[in-house]
């Protein structure tokens, strides 16, 4: 047995590759010397393994270390079954893979699932698991033929499925949904083969928000794990691992990364050497070669000085490997202090700015080559609009070579900045005071934080069409989470906890010129205060969404929809906007091959310079 044996179609590739041309000298494979029965598969043309760069076997190839306390105790299949063995006895390891190191443990081990809990300071996050075989992922949670046809592909994602097997609530939490994939390294296989694991947690080894440890000094150095199995297999790049859901059975991308990038997209007649620098929070890089786009893997949140450096190191590999030696183009967002732009600006000389959304509603018009009239309905957290104002709910038109915003979401003041975003209820007591004008009221609603709420007279505010943080206000208002402890957080749990009630109806709400209003909406919501309004918002949300698309379609004659933004990740909002869309009669567009968030904001951006799209 050879955990790290590989042919032409399995194994690692961009991880250990140090340019586009895979050739064993070019990957870090080189360091390891055919023997003679691998160089004769090698060269053998009837062999699977003939010109298999990485052919390597137990003799010849990278071995795996088990390693404690800074030491190497045991190596090659002894170290691996050790690992097993530690799993089944409720230890918390780290494992080696293809783009970087996971923390590992036994699913169904309350004790252990704790543990990495407090390793990874993410008490209420879920974790990924991998599913010893498609038989037992079956058994975890509810599976639609298209996700099993993903979770055997050779793209191997983490898919978002609604789980069904009760043992899982240590790592699920209050989610309905597991994040499952299965084994797509032989030493997953291993680990299985050798206990009686059906279920191993396998999350990104960093703390939350950090970039993804690869290096095997970082990993030997990590506190609180039991034991470390690694390989000396050189990584080069790391790559995390990829995530989907489907929504009506349509494939939407959470995270672009391992499986996907990088994948070339045809796009003829775009120049090559642009750099397309993405967004801050889900950043995702691009590039253009002759009539070619390719989307860089995932980078975490870059306001994290590690993530950055990260960043930093991605362009200049990215430039590298595709042996793009001058940038006749870099694009990056209009926000003036997103630091991907700030780099832009520093770095190249020809610098083309792009607004945020403008770029999302791009990226949908690029992946399905719609270069007709368009609808676009952008729909996120946040972003920086033309006006200088937080935009994140957001209605364009576009006609000919012109991409205008027609409408949005009304503006409200948000107080406190970044720091309401971490803790919502500020957003929800920003939106009830600027609607009633009632500072004594909302500290009735939020009795816990008289003294914070009581600053908002005196306290500068922002002004925002955002889309997400109406979610996260409603959240709060409703007591379902006050404050964040991961991105997005009370929006999921919103939708959560709408999921479990059953009813078409909704509350009022005003449109007027292009611009939807949640006022009655939210005071509505303020009053009542029941669980059951988590699904009377999101069908009011929905709703408000489907008029003023209608009305826009009736003004300008258009049929086509684009939907892109973080909110349509929301299963509930995307599948009844699809539906209602689709039954007006509208073609829907929306990311199905780039990612529907911020990732896929770079792919917009060099759509946008392409086409000459005036924005």
């Amino acid at each position: 047995m050879h955990p790290l044996i590989t042919c032409t179609d399995c194994g690692p590739r961009f991880s250990i590759a140090k340019d586009g041309l895979f050739d064993r000298n070019n990957t870090t494979m080189n360091a390891f010397k055919m023997c003679k029965m691998c160089a004769t598969e090698y060269s053998d043309s009837s062999n699977r393994r003939f010109h298999a760069q990485t052919i390597s076997c137990k003799e010849c190839g990278p071995k795996y270390f088990y390693v404690k306390n800074k030491q190497v105790e045991l190596k090659d299949i002894k170290a691996v079954k050790k690992a097993a063995f530690d799993l089944e006895n409720s230890k918390v390891g780290l494992l080696k893979g293809i783009g970087g190191y996971h923390l590992i443990c036994n699913a169904f081990d309350e004790y252990a699932v704790e543990k990495i809990k407090y390793i990874k300071k993410r008490e209420e996050k879920p974790f990924a698991v991998i599913a010893k075989n498609i038989e037992t992922a079956k058994k975890l949670a509810y599976l639609s033929k298209k996700e099993i046809e993903i979770l055997n592909s050779q793209i191997k994602p983490i898919v978002l499925a609604k789980y069904k097997d009760e043992r899982l609530k240590f790592v699920n939490l209050k989610s309905p949904f597991v994040g499952l994939m299965l084994a797509y390294a032989p030493i997953h296989l291993l680990l299985f083969y050798f206990s009686n694991l059906e279920c191993i947690v396998a999350t990104s080894a960093n703390l939350s928000e950090f970039s993804l440890i690869y290096k095997d000094r970082d990993a030997v150095n990590f506190d609180g794990v039991d034991f470390v199995l690694l390989h000396n297999r050189k990584i080069i790049r790391p790559i995390e691992d990829s995530i989907v859901h489907f929504s009506l059975n349509k494939q939407i991308i959470f995270r672009y990364a391992r499986g996907y990038a990088p994948s070339p997209f045809y796009l003829k007649g775009v120049k090559p050497n642009i750099l397309a620098l993405g967004a801050d929070m889900k950043n995702n890089i691009a590039i253009s070669l002759k009539d070619t786009v390719i989307l860089s893997q995932y980078t975490p949140d870059l306001s994290n000085y590690e993530n950055y450096e990260q960043f930093n190191k991605k362009v200049n590999d990215f430039l590298s490997f595709f042996d793009i030696k001058k940038v006749d183009m870099a694009i990056c967002d209009r926000h003036p202090n997103y630091l991907s732009s700030n780099y832009a600006r520093q770095t190249f000389a020809n610098v083309f700015e792009v607004q945020h959304h403008k770029a999302h509603f791009a990226s949908v018009l690029m992946e399905h080559n719609h270069r007709g009239d368009c609808i676009g309905i952008v729909l996120d957290g946040t972003g920086f609009g033309d006006d200088g104002n937080i935009w994140g709910g957001e209605f364009f038109v576009k006609m000919d070579k012109t991409i205008k915003r027609i409408g949005h979401i009304k503006n409200m003041k948000l107080y406190f900045g970044e720091k309401a975003i971490k803790e919502p209820y500020r957003i929800a007591a920003s939106y009830i005071y600027d609607i009633t004008d009632d500072i004594e009221y909302v500290k009735s609603l939020f009795s816990d934080y008289t003294d914070v709420i009581e600053l908002m007279p005196k306290t500068p505010y922002l002004i925002t069409s955002s889309a997400g943080r109406l979610f996260d206000a409603v959240s709060a208002l409703l007591n379902i989470k006050h404050k964040n402890t991961f991105e997005a957080q009370s929006a999921m749990l919103l939708e959560y906890e709408a999921k479990k009630h059953k009813t078409s109806k909704i509350l009022d709400y005003k449109i007027d010129n292009f611009v939807v209003d949640f006022s009655m909406t939210l005071k509505t919501i303020a009053k009542r205060r029941d669980l059951v309004s988590a699904r009377l918002f999101h069908n009011t949300f929905v709703e408000a969404i489907y008029e003023n698309t209608m009305s826009i379609s009736k003004l300008t004659g258009i049929k086509v929809v684009a939907l892109s933004g973080g909110v349509f990740q929301n299963d509930i909002v995307f599948s009844l906007l699809y539906k209602k869309l689709t039954k007006a009669g509208f073609n829907v567009l929306f990311n199905s091959r780039f990612p529907i968030n911020d990732g896929g904001v770079a792919v917009g951006q060099i759509y946008i310079a392409k086409e000459g799209l005036c924005v």
